[in-house]
This record gives C-alpha cells, sequence and structure tokens, in this order.
C-alpha cells in the first residue's frame, strides 16, 4: 500500500469519521437498547420482603426476648473472645430490634460478609421503622443492583452505504473534478458485560468496526475499543461509570497498516429517573498518529450530554446533545505543513416519532464549528469549520425477524474559511442490528 501521508490522511481520517457517522449512530442504537434491556431487569423474588414477613419478624424477635436472658447472653459474648463482632452485634439488634443504629450497623457488617440478602432485609425493616429516610430506600437499591446475576451481551450490526462525495479525491468548492461517489460495507461488533467483583459491579464494552471501501482497499479503517470501569451509585436515579479506554486504527484490509492508537480515562453518569438530563460525559486521552508526531499527536478532551425531552406526544422524543472538544496536538506541523490544535463546539438534535406499530421515523441534525489555532505554524494561513449535516432516520422492528432495520439519508455541508477544504456530500445507508 502507498503510504497514506500529509492532508491526505489527515482529511481522510476527518472526513471518513464524519460519513462514518451513520455507522456510529447504529451502534448507539444497539447500546441504548442494551442499556434499555438491562434497566428492564426487576429484582429476584428471592431477595424480596414483604412488610407482613417484617412484622412477624419483629414479633417472634419480640417473643424470642421474652424467652432468654439476652443480656447475660450479651455479657458472655462481650466476655468471650471465640465470640465475633458480628455474633455481639446480632445479640445486641435482638435485645433492641427497632433501633435505627443497631440495624445500620447489622446491615453494612452483612454486606462485608457478602450476605447480602440478609442486609437487604434489614434495611427494607429499617423503611418500616424510619420510612421518610430516603438513606435506606437508596441503599436498596445499590443492593438490588449488586445482587442482580452477571450478564453479557453481544450485538451485531451489518451497514452499507453511498456517498455522493466520498472522502477519497474529494469533489470540493475549489476543484469539481473529484469522484462521483463511493460505496462501503461496514461491520460492528459490540460486547457489554456487566458483573461483581469485590463488592462493586464493573463494566466492560468492547467494539469492533470495520468500514470497507469499495473504491480503495487502502482507504478501509478497522477500529477496536475497550473500556472498563465500575458502576458507583450516586442516588436512586443517577450512577457514575469511571472507565479507563483503549483503541487501535487501523487502514487498508491487505495490509493493515498502522494508523493510531489512543489511551486515557472517562467519567459517565447516567440517570435512570425522570428527569431530562440523561447523561453527561468527560474524557481525556492520548493519541498517537505512528507516521506522524509533529502537529498531529495530540491530548484530546471531550465533553458531552443528552438531554431527552418529551414533546407533541408522550411518545415522541426529542434529544438535545451538546458536546465540547479540546484537540491539544503537540507543536510543530505535519507533513502536510499544518497543525491540528483546534476547539470544537457542537449541538446534535434528533426527533422520532412512532407512526405505526414498530415503525418510527424523525429527522436529525447537527452542527459543530472547528477553530484552529496555529494552524500554519510560522505562517499565515488561519481556518475555521461550520459543519452542518442533515438527515432522516427510519426505524423498522421485526421487519426481518428478530432484526431491527435501520435505513437513514443525510445531506453534510462543509463551510471552510479555506475554499479548498468546503465541501457537500449526500448519504444514503441502511443497517441490520441483531442482539444476542
Amino acid at each position: 500500500m502507498a503510504k497514506v501521508r500529509g492532508s491526505t490522511l489527515n482529511d481522510y481520517a476527518n472526513r471518513n469519521i464524519q460519513m462514518a457517522l451513520i455507522n456510529i449512530k447504529l451502534r448507539i442504537s444497539v447500546f441504548t437498547i442494551t442499556m434499555l434491556a438491562m434497566a428492564a431487569s426487576f429484582q429476584p423474588p428471592s431477595n424480596a420482603v414483604d412488610i407482613k414477613d417484617v412484622r412477624k419478624k419483629l414479633s417472634s424477635q419480640k417473643i424470642q426476648q421474652d424467652k432468654i436472658d439476652l443480656p447475660s447472653m450479651i455479657q458472655t459474648c462481650k466476655q468471650d473472645s471465640n465470640c465475633n463482632d458480628s455474633r455481639f452485634l446480632f445479640l445486641q439488634l435482638l435485645k433492641n430490634p427497632k433501633d435505627l443504629n443497631l440495624n445500620f450497623l447489622y446491615a453494612k457488617d452483612a454486606e462485608r460478609r457478602g450476605k447480602l440478602d440478609t442486609a437487604l432485609a434489614t434495611y427494607q425493616r429499617m423503611v418500616f421503622l424510619d420510612p421518610t429516610n430516603d438513606r435506606w430506600k437508596y441503599n436498596i437499591e445499590r443492593l438490588r443492583d449488586l445482587s442482580k446475576p452477571a450478564k453479557t451481551n453481544f450485538a451485531a450490526v451489518l451497514g452499507f452505504r453511498v456517498d455522493s462525495n466520498g472522502a477519497l479525491n474529494a469533489d470540493r468548492d475549489a476543484d469539481r473534478n473529484g469522484n462521483l461517489a463511493e460505496h462501503n460495507g461496514s461491520l460492528v461488533l459490540t460486547l457489554d458485560d456487566k458483573r461483581i467483583l469485590d463488592g462493586f459491579k464493573y463494566q466492560t464494552t468492547g467494539q469492533f468496526y470495520a468500514d470497507i471501501n469499495h473504491n480503495d482497499p487502502a482507504s478501509d479503517l478497522i477500529l477496536a475499543a475497550l473500556q472498563f470501569g465500575p458502576i458507583l451509585n450516586m442516588s436512586n436515579d443517577w450512577k457514575m461509570r469511571p472507565a479507563l479506554l483503549f483503541d487501535r486504527l487501523v487502514t487498508d484490509r491487505e495490509e493493515r497498516s498502522s494508523f493510531s492508537y489512543s489511551m486515557g480515562a472517562l467519567v459517565s453518569f447516567t440517570n435512570s429517573g425522570d428527569d431530562p438530563l440523561r447523561s453527561t460525559n468527560v474524557s481525556l486521552y492520548y493519541v498517537d498518529f505512528f507516521d506522524e508526531t509533529p502537529g498531529k499527536d495530540a491530548w484530546v478532551l471531550t465533553s458531552s450530554a443528552e438531554v431527552e425531552l418529551k414533546v407533541f406526544n408522550l411518545e415522541d422524543k426529542f434529544r438535545l446533545s451538546p458536546r465540547a472538544v479540546f484537540n491539544g496536538a503537540r507543536g510543530g506541523s505535519g507533513t502536510d505543513g499544518f497543525r491540528d490544535l483546534y476547539y470544537e463546539f457542537g449541538l446534535s438534535l434528533d426527533y422520532s416519532r412512532e407512526v405505526a406499530e414498530n415503525f418510527e421515523i424523525g429527522p436529525n441534525f447537527s452542527y459543530y464549528y472547528r477553530n484552529y489555532i496555529d494552524y500554519e505554524p510560522g505562517g499565515t494561513t488561519n481556518r475555521n469549520d461550520h459543519n452542518f449535516n442533515l438527515g432522516l432516520q427510519a426505524t423498522v422492528i421485526d421487519l426481518i425477524p428478530n432484526i431491527i432495520t435501520l435505513i437513514v439519508y443525510s445531506f453534510e455541508r462543509n463551510k471552510s474559511s479555506l475554499v479548498e477544504e468546503s465541501y457537500r456530500n449526500h448519504t444514503v445507508g441502511i443497517g441490520f442490528v441483531k442482539s444476542f
């Protein structure tokens, strides 16, 4: 494969990532479906404690207290070196079953010993004794979440798209002699695994993404990405997930030439309640290009959020997603003479409506402004871009049994201060999503 260099390499990466938005939306759909499926899980019946059972248990403890000499047993346990702290705490609770502090200590001790059912029952008893305290309800939800068995979900997305003006030898405002069209096929495989390790729930997500360009094998993209981190309860509705991330990107399906890798960390917050703010994310990672260092290798800081609003009908979904990026490229210039140091602000809008059973359709719009700083080191060339993308997406469930079908159209317009970086493109795509 001819070595991908200079502005061609940089242009290819930026353009192909933009025109892979359709496939990325498919992956987002897969993860949305996965997250909804996980959120639909309920507490196993074995963990449930009925209020009647709580009353019976309290009455039973009172009867036992009348029949046995608890003060003597507590004193004996206190003097006996073989009587552990858990036993001593249990005897104290038998003597004073309505003492909230003893109940709390007993629940924490049971959780420490891995007795989640006992801890859960104790917190439910505390709700009966102290119904206005949300602290006990929070701990119930947290333990219910920890009690869920490990679960692993897989999904696959097969997609096809046609671009009227692909990234290779593109037809730009300054040069109308570019390619007429490009044809791409893509495959996305996703992994979502949640399990308990040492008292904490951890989530591992993995993605494999392959984009095949029919016009030129050297322009293929193959991406492997992995994230791993704990899921921490912040309240009844909000969860925080700090995670480590790593991804590897190669080009050319024949030679698999190295393109870049990145590694870093992210923190995401997700809301399972009714608040419009659904999630926020912050990530910091380092990207290293194998054939470039000055002007290209960079620390990248991103921040995004998602707000979901109910409009028109309650079943309709309107999502608003702001985003900010700072790409801190190294000093100096790349082989193309430029430096990819820039900041970016963007906004995405998505609206969907169910017009028939198992059929949704809606428009989407995205915009970002990107301003390059010191674009030509030592030179006078300045650059800023306004990028617009307007589209329409239709979602059909079970048109093919157990398959979600996505049909998309989008029009992209990039208006740059440099006429040679200005272009327009129409994209039509179709994707098929299968969860396992």
